[in-house]
């Protein structure tokens, strides 16, 4: 079952991502959402590449087709980083550390995703706004999903096994009498991140002017859904980086009274729920700076300078515990791991590998492409504090670059903020024809 599933989601994206890109992420996506609870009923070995299978699908699609004069112009600054990222890797998996099939696994950690990046540069204004419809679509079938797991129990759709053991481990709320909801990812931390990921694309789409009465109420659902979402999670990571984006995202708004009033409206409904609903209020410990000191030190210590003094060039691909499947763990030579998303790229990629991607997130920090009067402005803004706050976030947690479907938003919000940006008047030139034909559609 689990080899005719990977079969159906590599040749379902591929025939969506050859219609065009946003069909191949939705189709993406749309695995990627469904993930959790069908590797969860279906805990066989193959089940674990089902989402691996549709990305290669869409590869395929779209990896090398032709780029249009613009979208050359949006990726280039981004080819030479991409390259130093996927080569290293690369050489590196070619000395025999790690046994081989870890080192396959952990290169699949190191580069797997990181095209979406260029798929992320890509991406114009009017498919960003396609893709954020669908986003949207997602998250209210996904809430709806984890609103019956609250309400009726996480047994009715997680049967107890291998790969629910992580779920069934997060029992820590009400006093350990309440378990976290994962909604239909592989665990919590999952459907929150990825929850938080999609509200720049879902807050920039909801201020455009171009859209109809039923993507805008299909944005706002999607929009609390994925609040509500993250609350259900009782991930407090998670839970800072989207009230972090709430704040810019209240503060930056320009655009009409009632859009501004909407907002404090949604955001006021779902403070008030949460006031009263004890599950949903893990994010209060964030108040207590011991649980915060506490929770840093487990991740960033001597231990990680012990490490780089014994493994300067790594403990080898798949060394730093890159998501090593149950049935391959044994096969791990001198197993470390840390918290650490930072410590686990030493641990598999050297102090080398460390440095590149140092320099990459130097990059990104320092990308100044804002034009005030692109329709995107908040989106981008949005996305350029999301993924910095995910990259310094990464200090205290690993999965950043192998959660799913959390890392393929995580990586294109990466490609769209170093993205190299257009001047908006022949952005909205070329815009035109195509906004003109969607409407002769509508009419």
């Amino acid at each position: 079952m689990s080899l005719y599933l990977c079969v159906i989601s590599a040749v379902v994206c591929y025939w969506a991502g050859k219609r065009s890109l946003v069909n191949g992420l939705v189709a993406l996506l749309a695995v990627g959402y469904s993930y959790g609870i069908v590797r969860a009923n279906v805990p066989e070995t193959f089940s674990h590449f089902i989402f691996d299978a549709g990305v290669i699908g869409l590869y395929m699609a779209q990896l090398f087709r032709r780029l249009s004069p613009v979208e050359e112009f949006r990726v280039a600054p981004l080819r030479m980083w991409l390259e130093f990222l996927i080569v290293w890797p690369l050489l590196l998996f070619v000395v025999p550390i790690q046994d081989w099939l870890i080192q396959v696994v952990g290169l699949r950690g190191s580069i797997f995703l990181l095209p979406f990046i260029f798929l992320g540069a890509r991406l114009d204004g009017e498919e960003r706004h396609r893709l954020a419809f669908w986003i949207a679509g997602l998250n209210v079938v996904a809430f709806l999903l984890a609103g019956a797991e609250y309400f009726l129990g996480l047994e009715w759709f997680f049967p107890h096994n291998h790969v629910t053991e992580l779920i069934y481990l997060s029992k820590d709320l009400v006093g350990h009498t309440q378990y976290r909801i994962p909604g239909p990812f592989a665990n919590a931390h999952a459907y929150g991140g990825t929850m938080v990921m999609g509200l720049p694309l879902l807050l920039g789409a909801l201020v455009q002017k171009h859209k109809t009465n039923l993507q805008f109420q299909m944005l706002v659902l999607g929009v609390g859904t994925a609040l509500l979402g993250v609350l259900m999670s009782a991930a407090r990571t998670h839970f800072m980086v989207a009230g972090i984006l709430i704040i810019v995202a209240t503060f930056s708004l320009r655009s009409r009274l009632g859009y501004v009033l909407g907002w404090l409206i949604l955001i006021g409904g779902i403070g008030l729920f949460a006031s009263g609903e004890q599950r949903l209020q893990r994010f209060i410990e964030l108040k207590n700076p011991d649980v915060i000191a506490e929770r840093i030190s487990w991740s960033v210590n001597m231990n990680l300078v012990e490490i780089a003094t014994q493994y300067p060039f790594g403990n080898g691909l798949g060394g730093g515990g890159t998501s090593i499947p149950y049935f391959l763990q044994g096969r791990i030579i001198n197993p470390v791991a840390m918290e650490n998303e930072y410590a686990r790229i030493m641990l598999e990629q050297g102090l080398a590998g460390l440095f590149i991607w140092a320099m990459f997130i130097f990059w990104i920090f320092t990308r100044r492409n804002r034009d005030p009067n692109d329709a995107w402005y908040l989106g981008r803004r949005l996305a350029f504090v999301a993924c910095s706050l995910y990259f310094i976030t990464g200090l205290t947690g690993t999965g950043l670059l192998t959660s799913i479907p959390q890392t393929g938003l995580f990586l294109l919000l990466v490609g769209w903020v170093g993205a190299q940006q257009p001047r908006t008047d022949v952005v909205e030139a070329r815009a035109e024809p195509r906004r003109a034909e969607v409407q002769a559609l509508h009419a």
